[in-house]
């Protein structure tokens, strides 16, 4: 008998105090989770402490500690040295911390660690994976290996990005369809990003020249933040506007120098306009991105 009380005291004990816990449900919330390189993150540390008290927050790099909340100390913060890392004090507390200047090395698993003031001081972690990513500076550059093609030839076009991380993705059109035969390549560089190169190779027919122009195009895409393109035409000998195809009638030659002259300043500017969609300046990315990540803080 007096065994059995003994083991019925045991299992009180061990349901009251490792059975029943005062903390639950804590999650990380990242935004943006896809940050351009120099940019801003908020990481947002949620829980259900069920009226339990505080012990601390403590946020991770990997297996790094960074940044720890204990509202029973003084001070209350704390910032660990860690290559990289840049806690703006001002916007970072017990529930969130601000990331300024982000680089590519920091892309990995950040972790916020809640612990509560209980008995049993319970402790639950939550993580969440962020990427840092390097834009191309500059669009994609498309060449072909002539100026014009007769029905019959094969056209060999190649398009290159510039260094990024994630290597840009390449797709070749022709007249708005893209290419699926073609071959793609990555290519390191010296500062450690990729650049890639696509290559294609199209037989010309009569139908390609859609009203006597055949356009060639090439999209650059990273993720969903960044797009940017190149295009080239070719035109058939009818429709071809290059100035020793244009007639002048004798009656109106001045008139038509003027004209001349006038397609002759147009013509590059009509011809390198962007066909997918046009180039897009990133320089404002981190201006975009703070706002984003200023929005998800808790009090803006």
């Amino acid at each position: 008998m007096l065994a059995q009380g003994v083991m019925k005291f045991l299992c009180l004990l061990v349901t009251f105090f490792g059975g029943v816990t005062s903390l639950r449900d804590v999650m990380l919330l990242v935004e943006p989770s896809t940050v351009i390189r120099g940019g801003t993150a908020a990481l947002i540390c949620s829980r259900d402490m069920q009226g339990a008290p505080l012990y601390s927050v403590k946020w991770y790099r990997g297996n790094h500690e960074f940044y720890r909340y204990t509202p029973m100390e003084d001070p209350d913060t704390r910032v660990f040295g860690l290559p990289g890392i840049y806690v703006d004090m001002n916007r970072s507390n017990g529930t969130q911390v601000l990331l300024r200047r982000l680089d590519l090395t920091l892309a990995g698993n950040f972790s916020c660690e809640v612990t509560a003031d209980s008995p049993s001081f319970a402790t639950q972690i939550a993580t969440k994976f962020i990427d840092v990513i390097a834009l191309p500076p500059i669009a994609p550059v498309l060449k072909a290996d002539k100026d014009r093609y007769q029905p019959g030839e094969v056209l060999k076009a190649n398009c290159t990005s510039s260094p990024a991380r994630p290597a840009a993705n390449l797709t070749i059109y022709i007249n708005e369809e893209a290419l699926r035969s073609s071959e793609t390549s990555l290519h390191p560089s010296e500062s450690g990003l990729l650049w890639t190169s696509v290559k294609a190779d199209v037989k010309v027919t009569p139908e390609l020249f859609l009203g006597g122009r055949l356009r060639v195009a090439c999209l650059a895409t990273v993720y969903d933040v960044y797009r940017s393109s190149a295009n080239l035409d070719f035109f058939t000998p009818d429709t071809d506007p290059r100035p020793e195809r244009i007639t002048l009638n004798s009656a109106s030659k001045t008139f038509q120098s003027w004209i001349l002259l006038f397609l002759l300043f147009l013509l590059p500017v009509v011809m390198g306009q962007d066909y997918i969609v046009p180039f897009v300046e990133y320089d404002d990315y981190d201006d975009k991105y703070e706002a984003v990540a200023r929005s998800a803080l808790l009090g803006g």
